[in-house]
């Protein structure tokens, strides 16, 4: 045998020793194992690779451990509890139609079980081997449970251990009607939003213009006690929704709160298409409000029509309603403010590698208000888009902010595909005030209005718009050639 076969010899001899001494869990680091969880392996890595926050191996998989578990021990008799903020979800549910909030899902009933907490120690593959094979073992003690339920509920607890509003997960039912424009249902032409208090009514958010709820006289604010006379109260708004809706022509039956009093309504359902945009004018024309439900599809072009219309009738002043808007597509909000704003940045999106970008108006979509005030209207439901805009406007001096904090959830989230048909929605980056440098996203951050004026349930009145209009009518006095309030 030459010399170069038995150094060749002695290499593979070395190589093959060494292998057979490496540890098991350095060797599926090396060598990954498939896992039979190929949904939540792809949001692992997903997570891991792409989010802002850089998560650890340990932080991700515990999460979903715990998401599992929560699943294995809730009742079959136990609806899924509702995702919390989800700012591109539209929370303002029609009534009369299902919105995304999934249909209830049955937990596997095994109260008293737990899933044993493996070690984790950083490594990527590793570290998914031990978790997936934690699910395997807790899914075998539990023999009505569904794996993939059980796969799906450790996705969605991964992503909620993220501790932040734009990362969630949705399932392949939700994901059809992520970001979609709204579609036609048979209803009573109103959007139900979730009780503000635990174990609250939930309340009419807005009404639809001349829908059959406007035309019998139900009010944004008033609050839903009994639905053809089933006590309601503590519901979520897809439940109360999906009572409320029924074939054309027939009728339903509501109580509502309205202030400290009960009135009733007997309604007729008709078929309707919940819009984006809805005009009201005020003071004879003067001042001209929109409110924006939500940000996708055409509904900048649907709102810089009608500001275009009212500024050919003259209007003086506008409302730019964004409360209880959840946001959407980033590409909307930006061109819902660049109606207003022309040539400026309205917020900086900074990166996970710290690198940051400018958010500039779209100067195709800018309308000449010459010289008119804007009011941007938030409230603690405006999330994501809606408060892009109302941080951009504020900051280049163009709109006073009315209301209260919003709801602190700005950033940029990709929807990503996953191999179940579901979406995982990963934040790659957040956004900072251009004015003064602070982030808008996280707890107690958000917009602060310039003016606070809070919406208080127990009364008929609306007083943050009240507040919005008085502020406008006081600017509209002050200009050269107004007239002075008494």
């Amino acid at each position: 045998m030459g010399r170069a076969s038995i150094l060749s010899f002695a290499v593979l001899s070395v190589l093959l020793a060494a292998c057979q001494i490496v540890p098991p869990d350095v060797a599926k680091q090396i060598i990954p194992e498939r896992t039979e969880y190929k949904t939540l392996e792809a949001a692992y890595h997903v997570l891991l690779e792409r989010h802002i926050d850089r998560p650890s191996t340990e932080q991700l998989l515990n999460s979903a451990l715990e998401g599992a578990e929560a699943y294995l021990k809730r009742r079959p008799a136990d609806p899924t509890p509702a995702p919390s903020v989800q700012p591109n979800l539209m929370t303002a549910q029609p009534s009369g139609t299902p919105g995304p909030v999934p249909p209830a899902q049955r937990g596997a009933g095994c109260v008293d079980l737990k899933i044993d907490r493996p070690k984790f120690t950083g490594g990527t593959e590793s570290d998914l081997v031990k978790a997936s094979e934690a699910l395997d073992k807790a899914a075998a003690a539990c023999k009505t449970a569904d794996r993939t339920h059980l796969e799906r509920a450790a996705i969605d607890g991964m992503a909620k251990g993220m501790n932040e509003c734009h990362t969630y997960y949705l399932d392949p039912d939700r994901a059809k009607s992520f970001n979609q424009p709204p579609q036609a249902y048979s209803g009573i032409g109103a959007t139900i939003l979730a009780p503000s208090q635990s174990g609250g009514m939930s309340e009419i958010s807005s009404v639809f213009p001349d829908s059959p709820a406007e035309k019998a006289g139900v009010r944004p604010g008033d609050r839903i006690k009994s639905v053809n006379g089933e006590d309601v109260t503590g519901f979520a708004p897809d439940e109360i929704a999906a009572k409320i809706r029924g074939p054309e022509g027939t009728d339903v039956r509501l109580v509502l709160v309205r202030g400290t009093q009960e009135v009733s309504f007997t309604i007729r359902r008709a078929t309707l298409t919940p819009p984006r945009v809805i005009q009201r004018d005020f003071e004879g024309g003067r001042i001209l409000m929109l409110s924006v439900s939500q940000l996708n599809g055409d509904v900048a072009r649907q709102a810089r029509d009608r500001v275009e219309r009212g500024v050919a009738a003259g209007a003086k002043a506008y409302i730019l309603d964004l409360r209880n808007n959840p946001g959407g597509d980033l590409s909307a909000a930006v061109d819902i403010a660049s109606i207003f704003a022309r040539g400026v940045t309205l917020v900086d999106q900074v990166g996970r590698d710290g690198r940051k970008e400018q958010v500039r108006t779209n100067d195709r979509m800018f309308v000449d208000l010459k010289g008119a005030p804007v009011v941007v209207m938030v409230n603690e439901r405006s999330a994501s888009g809606s408060e892009i805009i109302a941080a951009g406007l504020r900051a280049n001096g163009i709109a006073t902010v009315i209301g209260v904090r919003s709801a602190g959830c700005v950033g940029i989230a990709q929807p990503r595909q996953m191999p179940d048909d579901g979406l995982l929605l990963v934040t790659l980056a957040r956004m900072t005030d251009v004015k003064t440098g602070e982030e808008l996203n996280g707890s107690g951050r958000g917009v602060r209005p310039d003016l606070e004026a809070k919406d208080v349930a127990e009364t008929t009145e609306r007083e943050d718009e009240t507040a919005a209009l008085n502020h406008l009518k006081d600017k509209i006095a002050a200009a050269p050639g107004g007239v002075g309030r008494p």
